[in-house]
Parts: structure tokens; sequence; C-alpha cells
């Protein structure tokens, strides 16, 4: 028998969607559990305008965090580990230092949590966050009118 005698020479129409839809559904779960994964990546920390607290500069420890991920103490570059030496040997002279941790609006939130913990490890029950000053609303600096 040749092909041609079949009764159903027919050329098939009809597209089967089954796989199709199956492949799109698979797509859509698989986009909807990693979303929120890169929601939380690299956001930036806002500091909150926040009234002056006067802190006691011969006992206090200023920490910068620049955008870049590098730390100073005071006006000097420091690594990770020397932040906790300097800390340490505040800690060591019987002194409960504050640490006053200065971030600005480009520092990832995730590295201040990093400094953080570090200074949290070594005992340093005292910190601060340095923020910028209250606008009034006539425009000047400070708290009252």
């Amino acid at each position: 028998m040749t092909p041609s005698n079949f009764p159903d020479d027919e050329i098939i129409s009809e597209i089967n969607l089954t796989p199709l839809v199956d492949v799109s559904l698979v797509l859509v779960i698989i986009f909807m559990v990693v979303a929120p994964f890169f929601s939380h990546i690299l956001k930036p920390l806002l500091l909150p305008p926040a009234g002056k607290a006067a802190l006691n500069d011969q006992n206090t420890i200023k920490v910068s965090i620049f955008p870049d991920g590098t730390l100073a103490v005071g006006s000097s570059m420091v690594s990770e580990s020397e932040l906790g030496n300097r800390i340490k040997k505040e800690i060591q002279e019987g002194k409960q230092p504050w640490v006053l941790v200065r971030a600005g609006e480009e520092v990832v939130h995730g590295r201040v949590m990093e400094i953080l913990k570090v200074i949290k490890t070594l005992g340093v029950q005292r910190i601060a966050f340095a923020t910028r000053p209250k606008v009034d609303v006539e425009g000047g600096h400070g708290g009252k009118p």
C-alpha cells in the first residue's frame, strides 16, 4: 500500500499547545521564586534626618565607611582587622568608647552590617550612627525654629 491509499490524507493543521503551556508555567514559577532575591541585592542605605546628640569626642571612635567599602578611623584609612585592633586597644585600656559609624547614602547596607558585626563581636556596647541634621520648615538647620 502506498501512503496515498490511506483514507486520511489530510494535513494535520492543529498544534498541540500543552507542552508550550507547561513550559510557560514552569518559567513563570521560576521567575516568581527568583524575583525576591534580586530585590534585596545592593540596596543603598539612606540616612534619616535626626536631631543632634552630643558625644564626648575624647571617648569616641569615629568609623567612616566609604561607598567603595574602604574604612577610616578618625582621619586614617584602615582595614577591618586594624579597625578591630584599634577598638580592642581602647577597651583594654579600661575605656568603654562610643563608636560613631558614619556611612553615606551610597554605602551598601550589607557593608554597614558587616562592620557592625565586627564592632559588636569586640564587646562594644555603645554604638551611634551619624545622620544629617534635620531641616526646619523655614529651611534652617537644627532643632527648634
